[in-house]
């Protein structure tokens, strides 16, 4: 299911730059102009995420994002160009999520978004303990792949690569936010190195009976990808 974002500014140019940035990761995009369409497209469209300046005329910023808050827990990033720690204390006092100062790199946007949208997963999903996606089963307790009933032996980095692209199996992720998953670096990790994990990943499944998978998008990053 596509998650959708809305995009909370009264600048033209900061929406398009959100609008394309986020339907690049494959999101969705609502867009709002002031704090009274905001709160109507919030109601109107029940966003999984919201993106909103602070300086949005009134309602600003800060009281649209604790009127959200009183009624809906969907996480809620907060832009501002001040850079002062003064609003950041506002902006989580006022309910929010996390705090972006502009401008914004289109990277950090969308690890920003989707570190939101994953967390809020992992608390409506916490007494998930198994993934499935056709014949794999990913145990989240015992830290156990099977294929076809087979025991898979992963290292804990390839195990946190099957779990995000298993969370969510028809998605594409990018390079990024797999290193994020796996708690690597971007400065030091590598293309070559993941393209790594994810054969010694095929070989490992195909090797227990399981069928091929990790599809590796070009220019993009990876989908789990397996015969349905």
């Amino acid at each position: 299911m596509q998650d959708n974002i809305l995009v909370v500014d009264d600048n033209e140019d900061i929406r398009a730059f959100a609008r394309t940035s986020l339907e690049n990761e494959g999101y969705r995009v609502i867009e709002a102009v002031d704090g009274v369409d905001a709160l109507e497209k919030f109601n109107k469209e029940s966003p999984s995420l919201v993106i909103l300046d602070i300086g949005i005329g009134q309602p600003d910023g800060f009281e649209v994002c604790r009127l959200i808050r009183k009624i809906s827990s969907t996480p809620i990033i907060m832009l501002t160009t001040r850079g002062d720690e003064v609003d950041e204390a506002m902006c989580l006092a006022a309910g929010a999520d996390d705090y972006i100062t502009k401008p914004v790199s289109s990277r950090i946007l969308g690890l920003r978004v989707t570190n939101q949208l994953r967390r809020r997963t992992a608390q409506q999903t916490e007494k998930v303990e198994v993934l499935t996606a056709g014949s794999l089963i990913l145990d989240l307790v015992s830290h156990e792949l099977r294929a076809n009933g087979n025991l898979v032996a992963l290292t804990r980095t390839e195990f946190e690569f099957m779990r995000l692209l298993m969370e969510q199996p028809k998605r594409v992720f990018t390079r990024e936010q797999v290193i994020e998953a796996i708690g690597g670096s971007v400065d030091f990790s590598s293309d070559h190195l993941l393209d790594t994990h994810a054969s010694r990943i095929r070989v490992k499944i195909q090797a227990a009976g399981g069928p091929r998978v990790i599809s590796a998008v070009r220019a993009v990053g990876y989908r789990l990808f397996y015969p349905e």
